[in-house]
Order: structure tokens, then C-alpha cells, then sequence
């Protein structure tokens, strides 16, 4: 055999036997700590269980004593063929049994027949029926707390029975008896993932919060011991048959365990018992294994992956240790051959860093001619009604001049003084006009400053007003003074303002209303131009601002492109969006100026 081969052979078969090695291990930790903790919670529910149990009883225990007392019980016993007492005894009882929460209190005469009862109203009554076989009346009798658990032979419920003797002239003469019923025991801890159970001296059943285990017994019971039960009739109409469990083998101060159920399925049990002897009661929990089961399950699936991943690790760490070393050994020689060529590339390299440059350099500019060409398309645009603008005031300046001359011949100054005025308002019109044309004509100054946006949009919205004077179209400026300092140049803004006024007009049609808002968002100043046109479609909104992308019948598609490019230069944005209420949104985003900027 291959020596590599084997020896790869030897390495995955230790580890195979490594991992089996720490499955087991940590199943008998995770087993025996589950285990542990499960056996101490129980132990602690059993507890709890027990003296609910104890307390249930001792609630119970002291009433029969002082019942007894009454005299009206003494005097019932004494003359027990008087019906009006008998009916009054009947009544007490029944009160009494109202306010204690028992199930039935009666009394019992010397010979064990019930003379009065709690139930005498009933469709079963205790009233005429003779108890004397319990062992509770025969422990009365005798002086003493008579305590006893069993099914009753006329209601057939399950009760527990404390009895005290009523003295007279030192003897007892009778007996009362209070049954307490254990159903609300079973009801109160029945929703427990674990199982209780009570059972009697002989080992049966009789309390469980599990109603299929009731009245069996743990283990197989002599032919003795179920004749005995079924003589004291304890149990009377029950076949007391054995519980289907199995006792798992333990030793020592091992937990005890069982399986319960036939197999497959069965469920397993830790086992866990209370001694309550003055009831001669036996209380015991049955904890399900299966979440320690599955808790170790877990456990040992962690530890495997986790040991997995630190091999794959280490694996991975090895390799990548060889690697590294074949390429240290690769980058050596590669380094030799790299100095070879770095001396025969350096030349040409440094003539294509040159050429980049200018390349770069050659872009800028055609960039700027791009934009400057575009503005004096605007200006062509508007040169229509910036000459009909114009020439209506110099129309209007020579029929002042006229009429100020006629004026002055006749020798009338105010009227030639007024004239002179509205000539001097009209120069001012025409002189404002003439200076935003050739501020707006005039080249970028690269010069990115704190700028107010309203006087901006205010200068926008003078330049394109002349040519749609004489259409229905609204524009206004809704930014208020002095308005929002952003970061930005004033003529490409202008420009790219003068764009989107321009879109909206030809979106609406030559009859709408466009308004501009400025507002300020955290560190950013929005400029939003609405209008009340149709919208963008959803093509139209994914392509907008792609070059040579148009909607309109004549139109390079050049403007929107342009301007998304001029406020990347400016470190801003513009975007498109439709408005809820109908109309397009487009907005110009600029990173805000303070006051100290």
C-alpha cells in the first residue's frame, strides 16, 4: 500500500475514533448533569405536592372534633326516634358541610348507622345506612381521630374520612364524620409535565394526575392482600390490576428509574417517592426522560460539530500553511521576473500616465463646452420673447421721448418730467434683463460656495417668465426668504433650474401650474419642482436621466443628463418621482451650508 495512503487511512480512522470517544463522553456528562437537575426540580415539585397534600388534610382533621361538641348531636344521639331533632341535626349538618368545602358530614350512632347527614336531601343520602365496617367509625369508637382513605360505598367517589367519638357520661355514644374529597388536588396539578400519584399502605393508586392509573397497583399483589381489600371494601367494584411498568436496573445512590406503557411505545420515568405517615400515604413524581434525553442529544450533536469545525479549522489552518509557502516560493521567483519587467515597463508606463492625464484633461473641457453649449441652446430658446421683452420698452421709450419733446415745446415741464421717469424705469428693465442674460451666459467658475437657493430660483423663474408671458402658465416660488444656505454654483444651478422649469412647462402643455419649494433636511437642502402634468410612466422613471433618453417629439435628450451630471459635480443629486396627487416631482438635493460655512 501507499505510505501516504496509509498513512491517511491511520489519521482518519483516529479521528473517527476520537469523535466516537467524545460522543460517549459527552453523552454520560450531559446525561448524568440532565439528570441531576431534572431529579432536583422534581424532588422540589414533590415537595410542594406533599405539602399541599398535608395541608388539604390538616385543613380537615380538626372539624369532626369540633362538631362533636355540639349538643344538639348529643341530644340526637340520646333520643334518636325524635324527628323534629333528627331534621334539625339534618340542617346543622348541612350548614356545617356548606361553610367547609367537604364533600358530606353525617353521624353515626354507637352501632354505626347514620342517623343525620349533610346529604339527607340528596338522591343518595347517607341518612339509615350503617358504616360500622369502615375502619375510621371503628377507630372513632374506640376514642380515637379515625382517619381512612376509600371509595364511597353509596356516592362511589373517592374521599378522605376523618371521624371523632361524641362523649357522654364518659363514653362514646356516636360519632361524626367528615369526608373530604381529593379531586381538586388531581385538577390543580394535572397541566405538570410530571405525574403524581398517592398510593396506600398496599400500593394502590388512588391519587393520580394521570386518570388511567387509578386503582392499580405498582407491583403484583398476593391473592392475600386483594381479598383484604376487597373484605374492607375499600375499593368496592374496582379490579385492582398491576401498573405496566418496568423498574430499571440503578445501584447505589443512582435515581431511580421505570418504564411505564407497553413497548414500543414506552416512556421512561425518573422515579422519586415522599413518606406521609400519618396517613400512611406513599407520594411519589414520575418525571418524563425525554427532554434530558433530548437535552443530551443536543449536547453531544454540539460537541460533535464543534469538534468538527475546530478539525475542519485546523485543517484549513494547515493548508492555508502550505499555500502560504508555495506562494512565498512563487512570489521569490515571480519578484525576480517582476523586477525584469518593471525596468522594461517603467518608460511606457509613465507615457500612458501622461496621456491619461491629458485624456482626462481633454474630458473636463468637452464636459464644459457640453454644459455651456446647452445654456446658449436655453438662450437661443429664449431669445424670442427676450426680444419681443426687449423691444417693447424701446418702443415704448421712443413714444416717451416724442411726447416729452412735444411737451417741452410748449413749454408743459411736469408732463415732460414724468415722461423722463418712466424712460429711466424702462432702461432699468431692460438693463436687469440684459445682466442676467450675461450672467446666465457666462461660463462655470468651478467654485463650489455658500449659497442662498431662493434668490437662485427667484433669477430662474425671471429668465424663463418672458417667453411664457402670454400663456396660461403659473409659476411660483414658494421658498421663502432669505431661504436655505446650500453648497453649490450659482450659474450651473441656475441652469439646471431653468431645465426643469422648461420640462414642466412642455409636461403641462401650455396650461398648468408650476411650484417651487425649498426645504431643509438634516444635512441636506431639497429643492422640489411640481407640476400638474401627467406623471412619469414607470419606463420613463428608470430611464430619465440616461443620454439621448426623450419623450418628446423633438428633443435630444440631453438636458436631464446633463443636469444629473452637474449636480454630481456640485456633490448633490437630482432625482424624479410622481407626486400623490398627480404630477411629477423632480428634486434637486444639495449638501446644506451653515451660517460660518
Amino acid at each position: 500500500m501507499n505510505p501516504s495512503l496509509q498513512r491517511r487511512l491511520l489519521v482518519s480512522s483516529g479521528l473517527l475514533l476520537l469523535l466516537l470517544g467524545l460522543a460517549i463522553l459527552t453523552w454520560q456528562a450531559s446525561w448524568r448533569s440532565g439528570l441531576q437537575q431534572l431529579q432536583d426540580e422534581s424532588l422540589q415539585q414533590l415537595r410542594q405536592f406533599t405539602g399541599h397534600l398535608e395541608s388539604q388534610l390538616a385543613r380537615y382533621q380538626f372539624l369532626p372534633r369540633l362538631i362533636a361538641r355540639n349538643q344538639l348531636l348529643v341530644e340526637t344521639l340520646l333520643d334518636p326516634d325524635n324527628s323534629s331533632r333528627i331534621d334539625l341535626a339534618n340542617r346543622f349538618l348541612e350548614d356545617i358541610n356548606a361553610i367547609t368545602g367537604a364533600s358530606d358530614t353525617y353521624l353515626m350512632d354507637a352501632s354505626g348507622l347514620t342517623l343525620a347527614a349533610s346529604n339527607w336531601n340528596g338522591e343518595r343520602p347517607f341518612v339509615g345506612r350503617n358504616f360500622s365496617f369502615r375502619p375510621y367509625f371503628q377507630q372513632a369508637m374506640q376514642g380515637k381521630l379515625g382517619r381512612y382513605f376509600a371509595l364511597g360505598s353509596t356516592s362511589g367517589q373517592r374521599g378522605y374520612y376523618f371521624a371523632w367519638p361524641i362523649i357522654h357520661a364518659a363514653e362514646p355514644i356516636g360519632a361524626v364524620v367528615v369526608k373530604m374529597d381529593l379531586a381538586g388536588i388531581e385538577q390543580r396539578y394535572s397541566g405538570h409535565e410530571a405525574q403524581f400519584i398517592v398510593t396506600d399502605p398496599d400500593g394502590v393508586v388512588f391519587i393520580s394526575t394521570r386518570p388511567q392509573w387509578l386503582f392499580r397497583s405498582l407491583q403484583p399483589l398476593p391473592e392475600a392482600v386483594l381479598s383484604r381489600i376487597a373484605n374492607t371494601r375499600r375499593y368496592p367494584g374496582r379490579q385492582i390490576e398491576p401498573l405496566p411498568l418496568d423498574w430499571l436496573p440503578h445501584q447505589g445512590d443512582e435515581p431511580t428509574l421505570l418504564r411505564m406503557g407497553p413497548r414500543p411505545p414506552a416512556s421512561e420515568y425518573l422515579y422519586q417517592q415522599q413518606e406521609m405517615p400519618k396517613a400512611g400515604w406513599r407520594v411519589a413524581i414520575l418525571s418524563p426522560l425525554d427532554p434530558v434525553r433530548r437535552n443530551s442529544l443536543v449536547a453531544t450533536g454540539l460537541a460533535l460539530l464543534s469538534a468538527l469545525i475546530a478539525l475542519l479549522l485546523l485543517l484549513l489552518l494547515r493548508q492555508r500553511h502550505r499555500r502560504r509557502l508555495e506562494r512565498q516560493r512563487y512570489a521569490e521567483r515571480a519578484q525576480r521576473e517582476l523586477e525584469h519587467q518593471v525596468a522594461l515597463q517603467t518608460t511606457d508606463l509613465r507615457h500612458e500616465i501622461e496621456e491619461r492625464k491629458r485624456t482626462e484633461q481633454r474630458l473636463r473641457d468637452t464636459q464644459g463646452e457640453l454644459i455651456q453649449t446647452a445654456k446658449l441652446a436655453v438662450l437661443g430658446q429664449m431669445s424670442a420673447s427676450i426680444s419681443h421683452e426687449l423691444n417693447n420698452p424701446l418702443a415704448a421709450i421712443r413714444s416717451y421721448a416724442d411726447n416729452a419733446r412735444q411737451f417741452l415745446q410748449r413749454g408743459q415741464t411736469e408732463p415732460v418730467r414724468q415722461n423722463l421717469e418712466r424712460i429711466g424705469e424702462l432702461t432699468e428693465r431692460m438693463g436687469k434683463i440684459s445682466s442676467q442674460l450675461k450672467q446666465f451666459a457666462r461660463k462655470s467658475s468651478d467654485r463650489i460656495e455658500a449659497v442662498r437657493v431662493e434668490p437662485v430660483i427667484q433669477t430662474a423663474i425671471d429668465l424663463v417668465m418672458p417667453q411664457y408671458r402670454q400663456s396660461a402658465i403659473r409659476i411660483r416660488n414658494h421658498c421663502e426668504r432669505p431661504g436655505p444656505l446650500a453648497l453649490a454654483e450659482i450659474i450651473p444651478l441656475e441652469q439646471v433650474l431653468i431645465n426643469l422649469i422648461n420640462n414642466a412647462v412642455q409636461a403641462v402643455d401650455g396650461d398648468g401650474e408650476i411650484d417651487i419649494h425649498c426645504e431643509t433636511q438634516q444635512e441636506w437642502v431639497l429643492i422640489h419642482v411640481d407640476d400638474n402634468g401627467p406623471g412619469l410612466d414607470a419606463r420613463a422613471q428608470e430611464h430619465i436621466f440616461d443620454p439621448f433618453y426623450t419623450t418628446k417629439k423633438a428633443g435630444l435628450g440631453l438636458g436631464l443628463s446633463i443636469s444629473a451630471r452637474i449636480m454630481d459635480s456640485m456633490n448633490g443629486h437630482l432625482s424624479a418621482a410622481n407626486r400623490p396627487e398627480g404630477g411629477a416631482r423632480f428634486t434637486i438635493s444639495l449638501p446644506a451650508a451653515s451660517d460660518h460655512d
